[in-house]
C-alpha cells in the first residue's frame, strides 16, 4: 500500500516535467506549448507545497515579485510564460533531488540545508538562476554515482 502511495506521489511531482529523462520530440513540444500557456496554479502550488519553499525564496525562484505570487495565488492565475520556463528547470531539479535521496521528505530537507559542495549554500538558494542550477545538478549527479565532492 505504502508503496502504491509512493508511486502515485511521485506522478503527481512528475506531471510538470514529464516521467521520463527519455522523452521525444512529441512529448517535448507539448511541454513547450504548456510552458508557453503558462502552467495553471494548482500545479505551481503543488511544487511549492510538496517541497516545501516560503514564498520570498518561491518568488525569487521564478523570478516574480512577492505582490504578483501573492496576485496569482488570489486568483488562481496561470503563471506567465517565462515564470513557467523557470518553474519547469527547478522542478526537473526537485525531481532529481527525489529520484537520488528516494525520498521526498529526505529530498527536501536537502535542499533547504547548506552543502559543502556548494561552498556552504543551501541548492534551493541557487535555483533562481541557470549556473546556480546546473551546480546543483551536478552535486546531485555526483551524489548519485556516490562521488564526493
Amino acid at each position: 500500500m505504502a508503496t502504491k502511495k509512493k508511486a502515485a506521489g511521485k506522478r503527481r511531482l512528475y506531471s510538470l516535467v514529464g516521467e521520463g529523462s527519455n522523452q521525444g520530440t512529441a512529448a517535448s513540444s507539448v511541454v513547450i506549448d504548456r510552458i508557453r500557456e503558462g502552467f495553471q496554479w494548482p500545479e505551481v502550488q503543488r511544487y511549492q507545497e510538496s517541497f516545501q519553499i516560503k514564498d520570498k525564496m518561491f518568488a525569487r525562484i521564478i523570478g516574480v515579485s512577492d505582490r504578483t505570487l501573492t496576485r496569482t495565488r488570489r486568483n488562481k492565475a496561470a503563471l506567465d510564460p517565462i515564470a513557467s520556463d523557470r518553474l519547469y528547470r527547478t522542478a526537473k531539479v526537485l525531481s532529481f533531488a527525489v529520484d537520488v535521496f528516494e525520498d521526498l521528505p529526505r529530498a527536501v530537507r536537502w535542499l533547504q540545508r547548506e552543502q559543502p559542495g556548494l561552498d556552504g549554500k543551501a541548492p534551493l538558494a541557487l535555483l533562481d538562476t541557470e549556473p546556480g542550477t546546473h551546480e546543483v545538478k551536478t552535486l546531485l549527479t555526483q551524489l548519485e554515482y556516490g562521488v564526493l565532492p
